[in-house]
């Protein structure tokens, strides 16, 4: 099953096609999603129902979605065109606005990343969004909703998408380890999928668990650290994913676990760690976190954060 597929069965897509059955769909909606990917497939699938009574027919395959996922149709425009939306885009989407649609019964515009857009950019669309013409939409996706203007925001019907669950993720990734990091979020979970070192990766993290005990082997893992700095988040996920298992094993919930590939060393490990010293692990990660967000010196954080463990786990054993 492809992402649009899902997409069609979601509550507020629903939602979205019952409004426009019933002549109350606004004319700009602002959808918040974090995965890039699934955000260009909600427009782009929102744009088909709009224009196309037999889109519950389309993918992500079919003619119609690819002319609008590419952005060449001219009823149905996509923007930015270059690597965020600008004054100049704006101009052109209100002028655009006004012309009548060529092919389509609709006009849509899709904006796409509007949390980049300048402030300037975001201004010069106020009023069409406001008064928008007859027959002309704005599909506007945005990953954070603290950089978009609150005028615009109340200007628009919002809508938040939520990730998908684990049940939806499955139907489009075969990894294990992708699904469980992806967060829900698909784009993410096919980048990880793709992803060569994944294995490897989430090897080491369990392995600051399970290898290392004592101050001496500090240097070594904090080298292997400082190799996967471009994957420090990462990194840092699986360890908290880790922490939750180990506490629900500890609380005999482990049908709940979700490192599955690695439950049998979780339930090895977890006797060595205490629920207070998983707690202060947790809030480690925070720290470190916070230290990388502002430039610290990361060879030091990334000492200091591996020293605190061991101290941690054997004080609050």
């Amino acid at each position: 099953m492809d992402l649009t597929e899902i997409i069609k069965k979601q509550d507020f897509f629903k939602e979205l096609v019952a409004e426009k059955e019933n002549g109350t769909l606004s004319n700009a909606i602002l959808f918040f999603c974090e995965d890039e990917i699934s955000a260009k497939a909600v427009l782009t699938l929102t744009a088909l129902m709009l224009e196309f009574p037999t889109y519950q027919l389309m993918n992500e395959k079919s003619a119609q979605y690819v002319r609008a996922a590419s952005g060449v149709d001219l009823d149905m425009r996509r923007y930015p065109k270059g690597d965020r939306i600008v004054v100049a885009d704006s101009n052109e989407i209100v002028a655009e606005a006004y012309v009548k649609p060529v092919n389509l019964p609709n006009k849509v515009f899709l904006l796409e990343n509007f949390d980049n857009a300048t402030e300037e950019a975001q201004n010069k669309l106020l009023k069409v969004l406001e008064e928008p013409p007859a027959n002309v939409f704005f599909l506007i996706g945005a990953g954070s909703e603290d950089r978009v203007l609150p005028t615009i925001k109340s200007r628009c019907k919002k809508i938040k998408i939520l990730p998908l669950s684990a049940e939806e993720i499955a139907q489009i990734c075969d990894d294990p380890l992708a699904r469980v990091l992806g967060g829900g979020y698909i784009g993410k979970t096919l980048a990880l999928e793709k992803q060569e070192d994944l294995k490897s990766l989430t090897n080491f993290a369990i392995s600051i668990f399970t290898e290392m005990k004592n101050s001496k082997q500090v240097i070594k893992f904090s080298r292997q650290f400082l190799e996967y700095r471009g994957q420090l988040d990462l990194i840092l996920q699986v360890l908290c994913l880790a922490i939750e298992d180990m506490v629900k094993i500890k609380c005999e919930s482990e049908n709940l676990c979700r490192l599955t590939p690695y439950i049998d060393e979780l339930k090895d490990l977890e006797s060595e760690f205490s629920v207070r010293s998983l707690c202060e692990i947790s809030k480690l990660i925070s720290t470190l976190r916070e230290k990388v967000e502002f430039n610290a010196n990361l060879s030091v954080a990334i000492d200091n954060f591996l020293l605190k463990i061991l101290e941690v786990k054997y004080i609050c054993k």
